[in-house]
């Protein structure tokens, strides 16, 4: 007969670090050998188990065309909610097993239930004699955290260890930085995490429980609020890659009214699903050696008044705190599951050494839903098309809560291949904003500019309301009710001639799309489309991308 209990245990299955849920997945929770019970995925990823009594569960999760993943070491009922990462099987044919790995201090000594001070000795092996798909691609290590992507978990002040195409970490330790506000002086009970990817994506997620004690004099330091909290949430239509092997890319964005800046995206991309993420980002300029806090937590709240702490990093102090949140020193993402378009939540960090100061006023922001603006004319394969052509396309701001969208239209000679007939604003992007109370156009109106590079000047193209330009323009035409947005040909003058070639083909797409909305006068959330890739070699922004061709007429 199988134990029961009082207790239950949620979570969701992502298909990235960031990802979107994979539905209809098979998760398995077993109590040692036993199989207690067995849940399909949702359509939000998600499954449930009641009626468990406390113990230490393992849970897989298996798909047909998905990799397998496995959790092992899950506390119940210290953890009432996980989120398994389930990544598409490389090879479908291939085993979906994950690896079986065997973690101690040194291939002898035990890691799970010692104490430790400082520092922790561990290795990671790969159990040989089991199934798997050679060779391994990762092992990551981290304590009190869950690693992967460098972009994802990596802070300015916290790290992971990354080990490649191997099957044995060898004798390795965490110190430093890898344990930096984790911990105190008289111990504390807290995670290591080891997570590993085979061959074919099967993924294995180790939880080691251990003491860790922390003698760094941090603890003892008076600290002072944080400052500069800026929360930033950012939905992507591509999911971030749980590793990249590229680096991240800064993409020059609107950040606020009047105020451009680097937007530093992931650029490593998986075709299913949209994600989600919270940036935030904060100041320490307090940089007396007494004074520089030991830990950094950051937490997160709905109401203002109850708040569930979703990270923490190390302490540390710059005097630097820039106008663009993007650049302050300190940062964190907040990946969590839980995270849904729609919901205002608010974050505040909290200094931490002898006392404890959380950052005032928190700062707030409301994610956005996926963002598509589809291409609508010319169409594709379209013939004897002008030779200078209007370029329409699809402005659904308005459908997804937001307070504008940016757009960079390319437009290609497919004669030549990379040779670019016209960018528009010479590659700055043009912003479109149908009015909100958000953005504080009337509703109805409209309002289309950009920061024209020649002159860096802000020009205004569109202006149905005479707000700004009492002269009302009208070169980028808007129809607020269709939710669609024309640009005529060379409205800005960026082209390389006045006309398009007869009886040519040329392509075109949005080199840059995607949508924002306002908190207060900064960018609160973004939703990308998509983005300029760096490994293209073509003008082309993403694989998934709309790309329309047409040929001009005599």
């Amino acid at each position: 007969m199988k134990p029961s209990g009082p207790y239950t245990l949620g979570g969701t299955v992502l298909s990235e670090g960031a990802g979107g849920p994979v539905v209809g997945s098979t998760v398995r929770l077993y109590l040692g050998t036993t199989l207690m019970d067995t849940a399909t995925t949702d359509a939000q990823g998600r499954f449930s188990f009641s009626n468990l009594p406390e113990g230490t569960f393992r849970l897989e999760a298996q798909k047909p065309g998905m990799a397998g993943s496995v959790m092992e070491g899950i506390r119940v009922p210290q953890m009432p909610s996980v989120t398994l990462i389930q990544k598409p099987a490389f090879d479908q044919s291939l085993s979906t097993t994950p690896p079986t790995l065997v973690i101690t201090q040194n291939g002898t000594d035990p890691l799970a239930g010692q104490t430790f001070t400082d520092a922790i000795p561990f290795r990671v092996q790969v159990d040989t004699s089991k199934d798997y798909v050679k060779p391994m691609r990762f092992i990551y290590v981290a304590l009190g955290r869950t690693p992967g992507s460098g972009f994802l978990t990596a802070t300015a002040t916290s790290s992971r260890l990354l080990f490649s195409d191997t099957e044995d970490t060898g004798n390795q330790v965490l110190s430093g930085s890898a344990v930096a506000g984790l911990g105190d002086a008289s111990g504390s009970e807290i995670y290591l995490e080891v997570v590993a990817y085979d061959f074919n994506n099967n993924r294995s997620h180790y939880l080691i429980p251990l003491t860790f004690k922390n003698t760094n004099s941090a603890q003892r330091n008076n600290v002072q609020a944080p400052l500069g909290v800026t929360a930033t949430a950012i939905t992507l239509g591509q999911a971030v890659g749980f590793y990249s092997v590229q680096a991240p890319l800064k993409l020059n964005a609107p950040l606020g009214r009047g105020l451009f800046g680097e937007l530093p995206l992931d650029p490593q991309a998986a075709p299913q699903g949209s994600n989600l993420y919270v940036e935030i980002r904060w100041c320490y300029t307090n940089t007396t050696p007494s004074a520089r806090p030991f830990a950094f937590d950051i937490e997160r709240s709905t109401d203002g008044q109850n708040w569930t702490r979703v990270g923490t990093v190390g302490g540390g102090a710059n005097r630097s705190c820039p106008t663009n949140p993007f650049n302050r020193p300190f940062y964190f993402r907040d990946a969590s599951a839980d995270l849904v378009p729609g919901q205002t939540y608010l974050y505040r960090v909290v200094a931490r050494g002898n006392n404890q100061v959380a950052s005032s006023p928190p700062s707030s922001t409301t994610p956005l839903p996926p963002f598509e603006a589809p291409l609508l004319s010319p169409l594709d394969e379209a013939k004897n098309v002008s030779k200078t052509p209007d370029f329409q396309i699809g402005h659904p701001q308005l459908q997804i809560g937001a307070d504008g969208a940016a757009y960079n239209l390319v437009l290609w000679d497919t004669l030549t291949g990379d040779g670019v007939a016209w960018q528009t604003l010479g590659g700055s992007l043009l912003q479109v904003e149908f009015g909100t109370q958000g953005n504080g156009i009337p509703q109805g109106e409209a309002l289309v500019y950009g920061l024209n590079p020649s002159t860096n000047t802000v020009v205004f193209y569109t202006d149905t309301a005479g707000l700004v330009d009492p002269s009302k323009p009208n070169k980028v035409p808007v129809d607020v009710a269709q939710g669609t947005v024309t640009f005529p040909y060379n409205f800005d003058g960026f082209a390389a001639l006045p006309k398009l070639q007869a009886l040519r083909t040329y392509a075109w797409q949005l080199y840059v799309s995607y949508a924002y909305k306002y908190e207060g006068d900064r960018i609160g959330a973004y939703s990308i489309q998509t983005w300029p890739s760096s490994t293209s070699f073509i003008r082309i922004s993403r694989p998934g991308t709309q790309v329309f061709e047409f040929t001009t007429g005599e």
